[in-house]
């Protein structure tokens, strides 16, 4: 038995020490406190990854841990956020003076996939800009009708988005709406024999929509036009409420119109990000996320992220999907891409 196989047995008791300058956790039983940081620890190779597991039952310190380990970087620079479905994170934000944005508030409170991040490009009709805002609106149409959208559809999609640029410079999805139930004649010429279907879709895709902008469901995505009622991604902590709505539809289609907007957020930030998902597997259960979190995961170090999941035990990650399905693959994956692993007491069984 060596100290490597004892350290392994009894983390803490026979561990050896980390060489981190900071975040303080807890106090090891035989040599003092114990400090954490993802970024450092992998800057100096004590770690490959800096990705993060948090298994545990209920009620044995699960979310005090994530909450701690959030505040204590939050409070010497980081940058947080919280994809938060049961509204646990309320007082933290308080005590960081975060900003909390919640999914179906108000008539018009929503996201707005379309709009201009602020501190991007100032000509909003560049091409870059363009393919920006079709991926976003793709990613958008791919949550609202639950499959992905077929090669006509995002040809619809580009051909309505690149008419209304012609026009405006700010976008919001109204104007999508707008444009997918009038498609002109000039419009549709462009696409020879394949018109009549893509008159339907451009129907079909509107109808789908319009429940967001004007039915049950508003306050998702369909936010205003510009940067000012647009959710700060800038701030140091941020606390997505998925608990508020109480609807389905704000995790399946919210959250990836939120993670789309973090992304290019994250691939323009120069600050380091810890981004914690609580109740990982209800996130990863939507198919929108998927793929989200795939490349999180991923490329955490690339963004200079470390994500936090949690979940009660690592079942649940495989309960995300069917066995052998896309959703489960990508759960266990996350597993892979993750180095260290906080475990308050998992059921024997």
């Amino acid at each position: 038995m060596s100290s490597r196989n004892l350290g392994a047995i009894y983390p803490g008791i026979f561990s050896e020490r980390l060489e981190c300058g900071s975040v303080f956790v807890g106090r090891e039983q035989s040599s003092g406190p114990f400090l954490y940081n993802p970024f450092e620890l992998y800057l100096s190779g004590a770690l490959t990854s800096p990705n993060l597991m948090v298994f545990g039952q209920i009620g044995y310190g699960k979310s005090a841990f994530v909450k701690a380990l959030l505040s204590r970087h939050v409070e010497i620079g980081y940058r947080g956020c919280v994809l938060d479905p049961k509204g646990e994170y309320r007082a933290l934000v308080r005590r960081l003076n975060g900003s909390t944005f919640s999914f179906g508030e108000a008539p018009g409170g929503g996201l707005n996939p379309l709009a201009t991040l602020a501190g991007g490009q100032s000509d909003t009709n560049s091409m870059s800009n363009h393919y920006a805002r079709l991926d976003n609106l793709v990613i958008t149409f791919n949550a609202v009708l639950q499959r992905e959208v077929s090669s006509l559809e995002s040809f619809v999609l580009d051909e309505c988005l690149s008419d209304i640029e012609r026009r405006c410079n700010e976008l919001d999805l109204f104007d999508i709406h707008r444009s997918l139930m009038g498609m002109r004649d000039s419009q549709l010429r462009g696409f020879g024999g394949f018109a009549p279907d893509a008159s339907h879709s451009a129907g079909q895709m509107a109808l789908e929509l319009r429940r967001y902008l004007f039915g049950d469901l508003q306050g998702i995505i369909d936010g205003p036009k510009g940067t000012g009622n647009q959710m700060s991604l800038s701030e140091h902590f941020l606390h997505v409420d998925l608990f508020s709505a109480h609807r389905p539809e704000s995790m399946r289609v919210g959250v990836p119109v939120f993670l789309a907007l973090l992304s290019k957020q994250l691939a323009r930030a120069s600050s380091r990000y810890l981004i914690a998902l609580d109740e990982a597997w209800l996130a990863l259960a939507s198919p929108g996320c998927i793929g989200f979190f795939r490349s999180y995961w991923k490329l955490a170090r690339g963004y200079g992220i470390s994500n936090i999941a949690v979940v009660h035990r690592s079942e649940d990650l495989s309960a995300s999907g069917d066995i052998g399905s896309v959703s489960e693959k990508v759960a266990n994956g996350l597993v892979s891409d993750s180095q260290t692993f906080v475990i308050f007491h998992l059921d024997p069984t």
